[in-house]
């Protein structure tokens, strides 16, 4: 059994990965790392609650969670990999592409597993479109568009929406947007971007609009946090036909709510999904089971040897290399080409 300390429990340790890495029998978690020490006894009286550099040093511990503010992911993950651990970073790896480009060639260096938990690959709705592109149900796709849009007019205090170094939407809400077209799509040719902080008291941004402009078709990528009804979330359109997809996967609100990731309606998605085929009456189109627990299998598969991992590093650096970009393009307010 591989026994696993958290850097970190605000959301992502807390609604995320304890619930995940307590419901693998292949996993133990040993250790948290946060001054949450009464939540943490409370809800984990058998782990133990230490600081991040003890956590680190532990020499118990096999895998490493990293869900500590951005701007601290980079510094956490080299010293846990130096330490002789494998790594798992919450997204994003890094707020720039050299800490990206470091922490990949220390991975290879230590020969330690460093991934990243893009986990809304493994959402319900994404699970679906993947398999409709994959069946070329619509015929070829030359639009799409997904957004995480919300309306949420006051400012949180967190560092999220306070920290000018890797807090905003765009390095939070983005970086799952980027990666989920990067895994449908590949790296596009070009990207525009507007990036705006629209609510008073915002410091970092909380709106943005992406253009990723591939040679045959284009993907909309958007967040606002002022919008009350956001449509659909994903539209999908091709030369046959077209999807929609409204509302939002269940896992992350299952997981706050304290459903178990191994109970048998977890990941089930009852919202509005619509095939609309040219000449054809509309459809509704099953969604596939969302399933968050299939990261950390692939994650003990790839330490154990017997699966590559599914979200690697390069992918991860690849997203945060289009966010710079992407800020690049609001800046410069031009279209820009994508290497």
């Amino acid at each position: 059994m591989l026994k696993v300390g958290i850097i970190g429990f605000g959301l992502s340790g807390r609604v995320f990965h304890a619930p995940l890495i307590e419901a693998c029998s292949k996993l133990q978690l040993l250790a948290i790392a946060s001054s949450r020490e009464q939540e943490i006894a409370q809800l984990y009286p058998n782990v133990a609650c230490l600081n991040s550099e003890q956590l680190i040093a532990h020499p118990e511990i096999d895998i490493v969670v990293i869900a500590s503010p951005n701007a601290m992911h980079a510094q956490l993950a080299e010293q846990a990999m130096l330490s002789g651990k494998h790594v798992i970073v919450e997204k994003p790896l890094a707020i720039n592409s050299e800490q990206c480009l470091h922490l990949q060639q220390l991975s290879e260096q230590t020969g330690r597993c460093l991934s990243v938990f893009h986990n809304r690959r493994w959402d319900s709705d994404f699970l679906t479109i993947q398999q409709l592109i994959q069946q070329q149900s619509l015929g070829n796709i030359h639009s799409y568009s997904a957004h995480f849009h919300r309306y949420r007019p006051a400012v949180k205090q967190r560092w999220k929406e306070l920290d000018p170094h890797g807090g905003g939407v765009l390095y939070d809400l983005g970086a799952h947007l980027i990666d989920q077209a990067l895994s449908l799509f590949g790296k596009p040719q070009k990207i525009w971007a507007h990036i705006a902080t629209q609510r008073q008291g915002a410091v970092t941004p909380d709106c943005f609009d992406l253009h990723l402009i591939y040679p045959d078709m284009k993907a909309q990528l958007s967040c606002n946090s002022l919008v009350v009804e956001p449509g659909p979330r994903f539209q999908l359109h091709g030369q046959h036909g077209s999807y929609a997809k409204w509302g939002m996967d269940p896992q992350e609100q299952q997981l706050a709510a304290g459903l178990s990731p191994s109970a048998s309606q977890f990941g089930h998605d009852s919202n509005r999904s619509e095939i609309h085929i040219a000449n054809q009456a509309v459809v509704h189109k099953p969604l596939m089971k969302g399933n968050y627990s299939a990261f950390y299998d692939n994650f003990i598969a790839a330490i154990e040897g017997s699966e590559p991992l599914i979200v690697t590093a390069q992918q991860a650096s690849e997203v945060i290399g289009l966010i710079e970009l992407a800020m690049l393009s609001h800046q410069q307010q031009m279209i820009c080409s994508v290497e």
